[in-house]
C-alpha cells in the first residue's frame, strides 16, 4: 500500500496524461521545444544559515538559575574586553563570593603561620613535620581559592556583588554580542548559554544537504552565492544524517562575505561537486507550480504529460532542473502552460 501511495505521488502517472488533438493544441497556441542538456560543476541550491565561529566565541553559562538585573550592551553591540555587558542576580555567585572571601581570609592567616613555622623550624624549635603541616594548609587553601575564583572567571562575573546580590558580567574578549539578554527581568536557566561574544570577522554557514548529494561534497570545496560569486570554503562534512530533517550538515567558512550576511540569517548557496552533474535547461515559461510542486508539461503521443521537476538553479530566461527522466528528444511546453495547468486542475478546455 505504501509503495502504491509513493508511486502515485512521485510518478508522472500521478497526474495522468492530458489528451489533446492537434487542432486543440493549435487553437490554444501551445508550443513545445526540445530541452537542452548541460554539465554543472556545482550542486544546489542549498540554504545556508550564518553564525559566528565557535572557536572565536565566548559562551556564558551558570550552574543554577539567575535573573538579569540590567542590560548595558545588547545583541549586535560591539564590546571591548573588560566592559560590563549586563548585571545579574545570582544566589550561586553570592554564595561563591562569601566562600571566596572566607577562603582568602583563612589563606592570609595560614600564610602568616606558615612563615612563622618555617622560621621556628630553621631555629630548631619546630620539627619538620609540624612545619610541613602549615605549608600543606597553605597549598590546600590556594587550590580552593583558585577553584572558587575560577567560577567567576567562567561566568565572566566580578567576584564581589555591586548591589545586594547583583553581579556585573564583563566581556571576556573584544568582539560583538551575538546572543544575549535584551531587558532586565529575563530568566537565566541552569547550564543554558545566556550570553555569547563573537569575533565578527569569522563567519560560518551551516548548510543542510540531502543525503543523495552529501557523498559528492568534500572538505575544501568552493561555496558560491546565487550569482556565482565565491564566498567561502567547506571546512567539514557530516558523516551522518539528521533523522528529524533527513539532511546532512556541511559547514563553510565564509571568507568573502556580502555586507548583508548576518548571524542568524540565511542565504542560497551552491557547492562545487566532486563529479559534474547533468542538468536540463527549460524555458522559464515552461515551469509552473501545482500542489506545491514544480512541474512542466512534456509532449507525449496524443497530448501532454505533467512531470515533476527538481529545480537546481534559476537563470534570466531559463531554469536548470535535474536531468532525471529527460532525453535529448524530450520536448517541453514553452507556451500555453496556463491552459494545460487549467486542464490538469479540472477546469477543462475547449
Amino acid at each position: 500500500m505504501k509503495i502504491l501511495v509513493m508511486a502515485l505521488l512521485c510518478s508522472v502517472a500521478a497526474f495522468g496524461t492530458i489528451k489533446m488533438s492537434d487542432a486543440q493544441i493549435k487553437k490554444l497556441g501551445i508550443r513545445a521545444q526540445k530541452v537542452q542538456s548541460v554539465q554543472s560543476d556545482t550542486m544546489g541550491p542549498f540554504i545556508g544559515t550564518f553564525d559566528y565561529a565557535d572557536e572565536r566565541s565566548s559562551v556564558y553559562t551558570l550552574s543554577s538559575e539567575a535573573t538579569v538585573a540590567g542590560v548595558v550592551k545588547k545583541p549586535g553591540d560591539a564590546v571591548k574586553a573588560g566592559e560590563i555587558v549586563c548585571t545579574i542576580a545570582s544566589s550561586e555567585l553570592l554564595a561563591a563570593s562569601y566562600e571566596l572571601t572566607d577562603v582568602r581570609q583563612r589563606l592570609k592567616i595560614a600564610r602568616e603561620y606558615a612563615k612563622k613555622d618555617e622560621a621556628l623550624f630553621r631555629e630548631g624549635v619546630l620539627s619538620l613535620r609540624e612545619a610541613q603541616r602549615s605549608a600543606l594548609e597553605v597549598s590546600s587553601l590556594k587550590a580552593k581559592e583558585a577553584e572558587v575564583s575560577g567560577r567567576f572567571r567562567y561566568a565572566g562575573a566580578d567576584s564581589r556583588p555591586s548591589e545586594g546580590m547583583t553581579f556585573a558580567i564583563r566581556a571576556k574578549r573584544t568582539g560583538v554580542i551575538s546572543e544575549g539578554p535584551v531587558m532586565g527581568g529575563e530568566k537565566i536557566a541552569a547550564f543554558v548559554p545566556y550570553l555569547k561574544l563573537s569575533d565578527p570577522s569569522v563567519l560560518n554557514a551551516l548548510i543542510m544537504v540531502p543525503p543523495k548529494q552529501l557523498a559528492f561534497i568534500r572538505k575544501g570545496a568552493a561555496v558560491n552565492d546565487k550569482n556565482g560569486k565565491r564566498i567561502g570554503t567547506i571546512t567539514s562534512v557530516s558523516v551522518s544524517v539528521n533523522r528529524m530533517n533527513n539532511s546532512g550538515a556541511a559547514v563553510a567558512r565564509i571568507t568573502n562575505p556580502d555586507p548583508s550576511f548576518r548571524a542568524g540569517t540565511s542565504a542560497e548557496m551552491y557547492i562545487a561537486a566532486v563529479e559534474k552533474s547533468r542538468w536540463v535547461l527549460l524555458p522559464r515559461s515552461s515551469l509552473t507550480k501545482y500542489k506545491n510542486r514544480d512541474i512542466c508539461f512534456v509532449r507525449v503521443q496524443g497530448g501532454f504529460a505533467p512531470k515533476t521537476v527538481e529545480v537546481r538553479k534559476y537563470f534570466k530566461d531559463h531554469v536548470a532542473v535535474s536531468g532525471e527522466g529527460f532525453t535529448p528528444a524530450t520536448q517541453v511546453v514553452s507556451s500555453g502552460t496556463i491552459s494545460l495547468k487549467g486542464a490538469l486542475g479540472g477546469m477543462g478546455f475547449e
